[in-house]
């Protein structure tokens, strides 16, 4: 189970003052951008979204994910605990999906649901949000932190003709605990000029969908 510490900082769309931090910090591209795929699931009651918004110390993230097309493609599950600020998470692989069609079938049958990682959590989850997004990935020389930037991140409300856009380019720090001083510093010095914030973008997407009466 991966553990660490995130920060994020939440742009709009087309302002890229971030960049001066990546050249001054001297970041280096760690991976080709991608596209991130993932759908998540939640309690008939969205539990997971409240705690979220109540600021609850300790709360989850259920999601399905993929990377670019879904054409053959391994599909994982996962879960991210929130715990106070460590950021915990736990994947499994389930399986290669032709297709969306083909993965939307194997949700919808009896026997997802009976998954193991499923069965651990002891609760009945639904599907609720399917997002898709554009990431790069950097990471510093000396491999103490780690930066991805997301932008064009669509909510569907059905796949893959009918989706919103949020207008926000998300900045995210990742790193060890062990390396918490080194950051902060490395911030402060390589002057990223925006303040960090909770930012998550299951829980901001329903507030996207709720502002647009769609939920």
């Amino acid at each position: 189970m991966e553990r660490r510490l995130e920060k994020k900082f939440v742009y709009r769309n087309g302002d890229d003052s971030f960049k001066f931090f990546l050249m001054s910090g001297m970041f280096k591209e760690q991976y080709s951008q991608r596209t991130v795929n993932s759908i998540y699931f939640d309690t008939d009651i969205y539990q997971d979204v409240w705690d979220n918004i109540n600021g609850f110390g300790n709360r989850k993230k259920i999601r399905l994910r993929w990377y670019n097309n879904l054409n053959n493609s391994e599909v994982f599950i996962e879960e991210k605990k929130k715990i106070n600020f460590v950021t915990q998470k736990k994947v499994q692989k389930i399986g290669v999906f032709k297709n969306f069609d083909d993965l939307a079938n194997y949700i919808n049958r009896k026997g997802f649901e009976h998954i193991n990682f499923i069965l651990d959590k002891k609760i009945n989850l639904k599907k609720t949000l399917f997002i898709q997004y554009r990431r790069n990935y950097y990471e510093l020389p000396n491999k103490k932190l780690r930066l991805t930037v997301d932008d064009n991140l669509n909510i569907f409300q059905k796949y893959p003709t009918q989706y919103l856009q949020l207008d926000k380019t998300i900045v995210e720090l990742k790193y060890d605990l062990k390396n918490s001083s080194f950051v902060n510093s490395f911030i402060k010095n390589n002057n990223l000029d925006n303040r960090n914030r909770k930012f998550s973008k299951y829980v901001n997407s329903f507030i996207e969908l709720n502002d647009n009466a769609i939920l």
